[in-house]
């Protein structure tokens, strides 16, 4: 039984937030800029650390077991403060309060070909 009285631990570590107009694609790296993790919420100061060499954010939520949203709301307050910065591997990542602005049909088709190969080389 849950206890109304008790915050949900998810709702704490992303401060109530729901969602963040950073639109994240999936081969980004996220690096460590600063390692000075005095301030950072704990959550925060373990992405800062895992980030010191580049990670993907799907790889960041598996280690944290963090569901992937929270982990991309948390990274857009690190990247606000300069703890961490992204590095694209494919396309620009950018923030916009449209994410609808960013994404054409043949963006799509080219991630979901990179996707078909990467997993076709998984399974070799």
């Amino acid at each position: 039984m849950i206890d109304p009285d008790v915050p949900d631990g998810l709702y704490m570590i992303v401060g109530g937030r729901s969602g963040t107009s950073l639109r994240l694609d999936p081969f980004t790296l996220v690096v460590t800029e600063r390692s000075d993790t005095t301030g950072l919420t704990l959550e925060q100061a373990d992405i800062v650390r895992l980030c010191e060499r580049p990670i993907t954010p799907a790889e960041i939520s598996a280690c944290l077991t963090i569901p992937l949203g929270a982990v991309t709301i948390l990274l857009a307050d690190l990247i606000d403060q300069g703890h961490v910065s992204l590095r694209s591997v494919g396309r620009p990542t950018r923030r916009s309060a449209d994410p609808s602005a960013f994404s054409s049909p043949a963006d799509d088709r080219q991630l979901l070909e990179k996707l078909r190969v990467g997993l076709i080389n998984l399974a070799l």
